[in-house]
Parts: structure tokens; sequence; C-alpha cells
């Protein structure tokens, strides 16, 4: 019995090194430090109460991009969707199921970035535009791709 339990500790010993050894040999993916940031504050087109949460590098995604995620104050969307609307092309938002949303929209930044922008809200009931201002928050997510798609 001895045997059997330090043969299967060995063989369990041995998948380890071979993952750890394995995923050092494959190169390091561009992290979120590395390319991520607040995007719509470096291109100068941030709302002020529009919030910043944070970005993160989706390398699993088709185009790799990076994604920064941004929070709008219900009372607040209708002013920050035709903001987009008009500098971004962003289509409004239609009421899906359960929230407020549209496709993704596409618009090159100064410097020739294809990026991708999407607002959403959280779920709600809330089934009228004017009664936006009842939705915690809709989320601005921007994509700045790092590969051709």
């Amino acid at each position: 019995m001895r045997v059997k339990i330090l043969a299967a500790l060995l063989i369990a010993c041995m998948a380890v090194a071979y993952v750890r050894a394995d995923a050092a040999s494959v190169p390091t993916p561009k992290t979120a430090e590395q390319g991520c940031g607040d995007f719509l504050a470096q291109m100068g087109e941030k709302p002020g109460h529009v919030t910043y949460a944070g970005c993160s590098y989706m390398a699993d995604r088709q185009g790799k991009p990076l994604q920064a995620v941004y929070h709008v104050p219900g009372r607040f969307a209708a002013a920050t969707e035709a903001y987009f609307v008009r500098k971004t092309g962003l289509r409004r938002l239609k009421r899906s199921c359960c929230q407020w949303d549209g496709p993704p929209d596409w618009f090159r930044d100064s410097s020739g970035r294809e990026i991708s922008i999407t607002m959403v809200s959280e779920e709600t009931v809330v089934a009228r535009r004017s009664d936006w201002r009842r939705i915690g928050t809709f989320e601005i997510i921007v994509e700045v791709f790092t590969e051709d798609i």
C-alpha cells in the first residue's frame, strides 16, 4: 500500500513539474500594465461624470483587446450616451430583456488605433429612457485591440 501511495505522489509531482516547465516556456503575454489604462482620458474623450474602473488584457479573445471599464450613474446616462453618439458614432441604447444596451461600435482614435465602445445598463425593470435616472449604474466598455482581427 505504501508503495502505491509513493508512486501516486511521484506521478503527481512529475505532472506539476511538467506543467510548470511548460508554462515557463510560453512567452508572457502583453500584460495590463504594459498597455492598459484610462483610454477615454488618454483620448481626451472622458466626460467628468464617467468613472474609470480598471483595465484588463483579454488574451483569450479575438484581437486580444485591452479592455477598459467605466461606470456612469444613471442620472448621467442620457447625457453620456448623447456625447458618445456624437463623438464616436455609438448607437443609441435600446431596451432588451432586462437591460439597456446596444451592439459595440467601432471608431479610430487620432493615432489610428481601432477601438470598440459599448454602453450597457445594469439589470433593470426600467422600461422608459426618461426613467434612466432610476438605474444605479451604466457601464461603458472600451476595447483597444493589440492584434489585427
